[in-house]
Parts: structure tokens; C-alpha cells; sequence
């Protein structure tokens, strides 16, 4: 699947409550296993990156939410091409979980508009949420540690299923916990030497152990791979800042920059939307290792909510490395 680099374009935003949006960039070569050119991000104000040769994914527009006299977010607009990775961030307050629920059309909002996949929101909300995948959020996607990793992946499997086949079989959660293991595999290639593939080297999930007995980096991984089950064309991840340790959130960053890998290669491009309080762990993953730039990245677009951080130096995209070096 090849892309083109979408072309900037800017939108009218109110300057009383409008932000700002810095693009990372990030740099891929081709996979084997996915076909994909190197396609980075460019800055923008007030808006995110869109173009006509990538479709918008995302469209909001004066985007707002109140609840009674408190604002929970105001005059959000952003636009997210498909097959990016749209990062909301912001302080806690500043209404990145509410955004995020609204997005998956989970909640409605007071004012503004917003289409996901082409469908209005709120009018369209039932499409939306049948074609959005939702993760993160232990109130309203909780994973139930209690349970063992194949009777949770097997639950997954059955809701997802036809009504007529209420049932699961061992090969199906055999394929999708391999998915994730294959995922954190890569990572761990990733990221090679690196201390943050300490943690990883043991991050894998086992079909009889209880959910709560899995790695942190483990659990996030299940979380996307479960929300991936029914097949979606959006992801949204919120709270990335849950995992404790910077390697585990910079490992949790490079998993939703490949997860594309998870899919069949005739799948529409997957658009992620994840949520945290700081993205400039996601600026600096292009560092994390000679190898991270062997894996198949997507364009990155950081929407930042409530008052703009202070500055951070936007590190340059690391150059790429030719097809003989990659182990």
C-alpha cells in the first residue's frame, strides 16, 4: 500500500480558542510484509495535515462540549488523514477523554461539527461506533483481570461473532493472541539493544495466564488487539499516559505507529487516534534505536488541547536504512 504525502491545508479557526498543531515527523521503508514509502508529517496551524490524495478519516470543525456551566472542550477543529496516527494532547481537565469518546460516537456534543468515515456525528453515531474500535478507558472498555488471556480473547471473539455462533473456536484466539505477540515481537526487534527492550523481552501473553499476571506493555497490547477484533477502520486509544514507565509509553507509541502490520494488506488504511498529557514522547521515539526505522511508521499529527505546552525542538527524521541492514 503506497501513499502520497498529503499536502498541508490550513482552516479558519477562532483565535480565542484555537491552538496550534505540530506535526511529527517520522520516516519509514518499506516491510516486506506491508509495502509502504516514507511519508512524514507536515507542520500546520490551526489544523491538522489533510489533502486530496489522502481522504479525511476525521473532519471536526468548532468542535464543543459543555457540561452544565463547565466547558469541557471548545472550538476544536482538526482534520486527520487516513491511516494517520492523530494524538490528542493536554493537560488533565483539558476534555481529551470526552473528545475521544465523541469521536467513537459515544458522546454527543453541544456544539460544532464532526464526521468520522463520512458520517455526521451525532446523527450518524450507531454507523460510527460499529466502525470504530475503542481501547484505554477501564470505565467504558475495562479488561477484566480476573479472567484468563484465552477466555478474554475468546468473549471478544463472540461478540464480534454472528448471533448464530455464540462460540469461539481455539483456533480463533490462537490467531488473535499470536497477533499480539507478533506485534510486541516486532517491537522488541525494534527497539534491539535499547533499554527499553528490557520489559519487552518478557512481554507476551500466554493462553492460561490471568490478565493481571500480564507485563503492563503486555495488557495495552491485548487492549488494541481486542478492540481490533470486529474489524474497524478507526482505533482510538485513550491514556497512553497509563502506562508508569517512559520505555513502557515509548514502547506503547511504537505498537500504534505499526499496528497496521496486525491487518490484512487489502484492509483500508487503519486511522489511529490515541490520547495522552505529553506527545513529546512520540517526538523523540525516532531515536529510540536504528531499528524503529525498520518499521512500516504512519504519518503523526498532534492536536494539542487546552493551554500549548512550552516549546520542544521537533528532532529531524532519522535517515533510512537500506533493506540489507534490517535483522
Amino acid at each position: 500500500m503506497t501513499t502520497s504525502p498529503p499536502a498541508p491545508q490550513h482552516r479558519p479557526a477562532d483565535p480565542a480558542s484555537a491552538v496550534p498543531v505540530s506535526a511529527v515527523p517520522v520516516s519509514a521503508i518499506p516491510a516486506p510484509a506491508v509495502p509502504s514509502s516514507a511519508v512524514p508529517a507536515s507542520a500546520a496551524s490551526g489544523s491538522a495535515v489533510s489533502g486530496s490524495a489522502v481522504p479525511a478519516a476525521l473532519s471536526v470543525e468548532g468542535l464543543t462540549l459543555r457540561a452544565g456551566k463547565r466547558m469541557i472542550f471548545e472550538g476544536v477543529t482538526f482534520d486527520v488523514p487516513a491511516g494517520s496516527l492523530a494524538v490528542l494532547a493536554g493537560a488533565s481537565g483539558t476534555g481529551k477523554t470526552a473528545l475521544a469518546l465523541a469521536l467513537a460516537g459515544r458522546l454527543v456534543p453541544t456544539a460544532g461539527q464532526a464526521s468520522v468515515l463520512g458520517h455526521a456525528l451525532p446523527r450518524h453515531a450507531g454507523t460510527v461506533r460499529r466502525r470504530v474500535g475503542f481501547t484505554g478507558n477501564d470505565t467504558v472498555v475495562p479488561l477484566d483481570e480476573t479472567l484468563t488471556v484465552r477466555h478474554h480473547v475468546a468473549d471478544a471473539l463472540k461478540l464480534a461473532g454472528p448471533w448464530w455462533k455464540p462460540a469461539a473456536s481455539r483456533d480463533q484466539v490462537d490467531r488473535v493472541i499470536t497477533t499480539a505477540n507478533t506485534l510486541l515481537g516486532a517491537l522488541e526487534e525494534a527497539f534491539g539493544e535499547d533499554p527499553a527492550a528490557v520489559p519487552l523481552r518478557h512481554a507476551r501473553l500466554h493462553r492460561s495466564e490471568l490478565v493481571r499476571d500480564a507485563s503492563p506493555v503486555a495488557r495495552f497490547t491485548l487492549g488494541v488487539v481486542l478492540a481490533l477484533v470486529p474489524g474497524p477502520d478507526v482505533l482510538v486509544v485513550d491514556d497512553v499516559d497509563r502506562l508508569r514507565t517512559a520505555d513502557e509509553r515509548r514502547a506503547a507509541w511504537a505498537a500504534l505507529l505499526t499496528v497496521e502490520r496486525t491487518r490484512r494488506e487489502d484492509s483500508v488504511p487503519l486511522t489511529v487516534v490515541a490520547t495522552c498529557q505529553d506527545a513529546r514522547e512520540l517526538e523523540g521515539l525516532g531515536g529510540a534505536g536504528p531499528r524503529i526505522s525498520a518499521l512500516p511508521l504512519r504519518p503523526a499529527v498532534v492536536h494539542v488541547l487546552g493551554s500549548e505546552p512550552g516549546p520542544a525542538a521537533v528532532p529531524e527524521p532519522p535517515a533510512p536504512i537500506p533493506v540489507s541492514e534490517i535483522r
